[in-house]
């Protein structure tokens, strides 16, 4: 018979206990549907719990190995040096300077004129000095006119001197007149001379033989003694003028190596000689080297200069293999797969390369690359070579399977 309790098809407590036999589809209906539910939901739990791989203890490892390069140890010639800019210059390269004031009338050259000694450059207008020239030939003329004068009165009061007619001082004061007469002549005459000598500069000449290398006045400009009017580049050698830090004082001195760069040319010289003072507006030394006069380079040009302070032997690392720290700087000598810190001192520096002074000896191996990334027991291993070609090789025969 069907069930007549109602609730019994709520309640599971309640069917269970009831007296009356409960039909097959009140089960089913109530019963089966929520079993099938959390079977499913069971199996697929186990199905998630068995594709989960299993857990294995961590195993407790160090940092990694730092990939590295080394180099070994070994002596090199080193050289300390001291780098500049020079200029090359004439060593006679003199200034033309007006010797007489005037105005200028004429220039005879302009720049790039080849000239001879004593070829005329320049004409100033001479007419103040001619009217002085003037005035000291009047004055040679009127003093020498006295002088003859006072000669014929020394002659004549002689003859009165031995008559008796005047006294031995009255004629040794003539006698001193005429001294201070001709004195005033022969002054006069050297004034009229350098006179004529004024007359003559107005005409500027060349001292030496040259180019003219620069031009520094004009038609109708006046000048004045002293003024530059032009710069002569003579043919003949040519030196280096550089200068260096007066740091440096004590160690540049002449004998020196220098070596000269410009324009893909390269000359090497010594230097000659150096300025005895450093100079107060700069604190620099000033250095001189001689060149050929047949070089490759002409006067005015700026060249590199490297000036070679010490040479000797020593050991070198490469300038990355030297890694600055707070403590100082610092090598890593290659000890089987790991490294050891030795803190160093360094001296000249060249070319990448750094001087090891001490801290190390030679025939010992250095970290390189990669040294900045190491540490005192760091564990390192050597950078693999380059193998290109072994795998395009087996590439080539993988593609070639079926």
């Amino acid at each position: 018979p069907r069930c007549r309790h109602v609730i019994c098809s709520r309640y599971t407590a309640r069917l269970l206990t009831c007296g009356h036999r409960p039909q097959a589809s009140c089960i089913q209906a109530r019963f089966m549907k929520p079993v099938f539910t959390l079977a499913m939901l069971g199996l697929l739990a186990c199905g998630l719990s068995a594709c989960q791989p299993e857990s294995t203890p961590a195993k407790k490892s160090g940092p990694p190995a730092v990939t590295i390069t080394t180099q070994p140890l070994s002596q090199r010639p080193l050289e300390a040096r001291i780098a500049s800019l020079a200029s090359i210059e004439a060593v006679n390269s003199p200034q033309v300077l007006a010797e007489v004031a005037g105005r200028v009338a004429a220039v005879a050259v302009d720049v790039g004129a080849q000239v001879k000694p004593g070829q005329l450059l320049l004409t100033l207008d001479p007419a103040d000095l001619r009217n002085s020239k003037l005035a000291q030939d009047a004055e040679v003329a009127r003093l020498g006119a006295l002088a003859d004068q006072q000669r014929r009165n020394v002659v004549r009061y002689r003859d009165l001197l031995t008559q008796g007619f005047i006294s031995d001082a009255k004629m040794d004061e003539l006698v001193a007149q005429q001294q201070a007469i001709e004195q005033q002549w022969a002054a006069a005459k050297a004034q009229a001379a350098n006179s004529q000598r004024m007359v003559d500069k107005a005409q500027v000449r060349a001292p030496v033989a040259g180019a003219i290398d620069t031009r520094l006045v004009n038609v109708g400009e006046y000048v004045t003694v002293g003024k530059p009017l032009f710069t002569l580049a003579s043919g003949g050698a040519l030196r280096a003028r550089f200068a260096l830090s007066g740091r440096e004082a004590a160690s540049v001195k002449p004998g020196l190596l220098v070596r000269l760069e410009a324009d893909g040319e390269r000359l090497s010289s010594r230097i000659s000689e150096t300025r005895p003072a450093i100079d107060a507006r700069n604190g620099m030394i000033e250095a001189l080297a001689p060149l050929p006069a047949d070089g490759p380079w002409r006067a005015g040009l700026a060249v590199h200069a490297e000036v070679v302070l010490a040479e000797r032997q020593g050991l070198a690392a490469p300038q990355v293999a030297v890694i600055e720290r707070p403590a100082g700087s610092t090598v890593y000598v290659v000890k089987g797969d790991r490294v050891e810190a030795r803190r160093v001192r360094t001296g000249i520096r060249q070319d990448g390369w750094v001087e090891l002074l001490d801290g190390v000896q030679a025939g010992e191996t250095l970290a390189v690359d990669g040294a900045g990334f190491l540490t005192d027991k760091a564990k390192v291993k050597l950078a693999k070579p380059d193998k290109d070609k072994p795998g395009k090789e087996k590439t080539s025969k993988t593609e070639a399977k079926p």
